[in-house]
């Protein structure tokens, strides 16, 4: 079992959670980013070699609101994990999470510079994947009120009513280059972002993908039986109605019906009855080659695919069919035994006589009839 996998064991799929779950997961991971930043003020600036590229009169303002702002996001996973066992999921704290995430953020981004690579990776990268994750309109509003809040404070900065980035000292050098100082704490700043992004929608993503697969397995395939299902195999048939055509190959269909089935439900239940249709198909899939294919066409009627097989060999192959079906034996309650047995109608087409798909299993139904109608459990074959 891959990572994963052990993740969607573990937390399942967050596409599936419930607005309260999501809330809470963006603010769990809100909080250790503030402790970054925490770590960051509180340390660094005391460093005898960093000294110089921090306003220790602005850090004194700063600190405060920093810790303030890491409890209210305490007082926020208190709110939401209250919620969560009190199974209490609304909208609202998709809203109240994505909302506080998007405009705190910009005060971050104020204190070291509006115009840095943070600030870029979190209005780029933060509404890319809440709009996978969460709630549209809760991400739309969150970034709409981010980016009004960026455009308020760059032109209080533009008119000197702000200074800008308040906690930086030298931030540019005398030849207006980036400080490498200041450069490289917006690429410490940025990269957990940049982590937990690619790492949310990669996942995200994964399950996605996952998900989309599962719809389209059951999408085309008989639950009952796990055969592919009337559409899926007439698809099948298409194509390989075509591939014969272009490849001017043999083509052969097999109509397979059961025999006494709806005898079998009265007589025994429909529980029975779908346990027959389940080994019959057992039976089909362990009689056919690789390449072929078979699904169940509807009711107690399978329909089978053999490209490649000419008349004689395709009737050889669904005489083996016929043979495997009745030799299914299924034990019932009281020390009592089913046996199956199947009537098969096929028809084949050469590669000079191609014919369309409504042709073959027109000919494939009349020759199931006529294998009915002349006592069951053999095959005819109307070519």
């Amino acid at each position: 079992m891959d990572i994963s996998n052990r993740l969607y064991t573990r937390i399942g799929n967050p596409l599936e959670w419930t607005s309260t779950r999501k809330a809470a997961f963006l603010i769990w991971i809100y909080f250790f980013q503030q402790g970054i930043y925490m770590a960051w003020l509180l340390w660094l600036p005391g460093q005898g070699e960093f000294e110089q590229h921090f306003n220790r009169v602005a850090i004194a303002d700063h600190t405060q609101r920093f810790i303030w702002l890491q409890l209210v996001s305490l007082g926020l996973i208190v709110i939401t994990g209250w919620a969560q066992l009190r199974k209490s999921d609304h909208l609202f704290y998709e809203y109240l999470a994505t909302l506080y995430f998007g405009v705190t953020h910009v005060y971050y981004g104020y204190c070291v510079g509006l115009m840095s690579l943070p600030v870029g990776v979190v209005l780029v990268g933060a509404p890319v994947v809440g709009f996978i994750f969460f709630n549209r309109r809760a991400v739309a509003l969150a970034f709409v009120s981010a980016l009004l809040a960026v455009s308020v404070l760059s032109y209080l900065t533009y008119m000197g009513r702000l200074p800008y980035a308040p906690l930086a000292e030298q931030l540019y050098l005398q030849n207006h280059q980036l400080s490498p100082f200041w450069l490289l704490a917006y690429c410490v700043f940025a990269s957990p972002h940049l982590l937990i992004i690619f790492a949310l929608t990669y996942y995200v993503l994964q399950r996605w993908r996952v998900r989309e697969q599962e719809a389209n397995y059951h999408s085309r395939t008989d639950s009952l039986t796990g055969l592919v299902n009337r559409r899926c195999i007439l698809e099948l048939l298409e194509q390989e109605q075509k591939r014969s055509v272009r490849e001017r190959a043999p083509l052969s269909v097999v109509m397979v019906d059961l025999d006494h089935f709806k005898l079998i439900n009265d007589s025994w239940g429909h529980q029975v009855g779908d346990a027959v249709l389940v080994l019959a198909s057992r039976a089909l899939k362990h009689t056919l080659r690789q390449h072929d294919h078979v699904g169940r066409y509807g009711g107690e009627e399978f329909l089978v695919i053999l490209p490649g097989l000419e008349a004689e060999q395709a009737r050889n192959l669904a005489e083996r069919i016929r043979v495997a079906i009745g030799e299914v034996m299924m034990d019932l309650p009281g020390g009592q035994h089913l046996s199956l047995s199947a009537s098969l109608g096929m028809t084949s087409v050469s590669a000079t006589h191609p014919v369309s798909v409504d042709v073959l299993i027109k000919q494939a139904d009349t020759a199931l009839y006529q294998a009915k109608s002349c006592g069951r459990d053999q095959v005819v074959v109307m070519v």
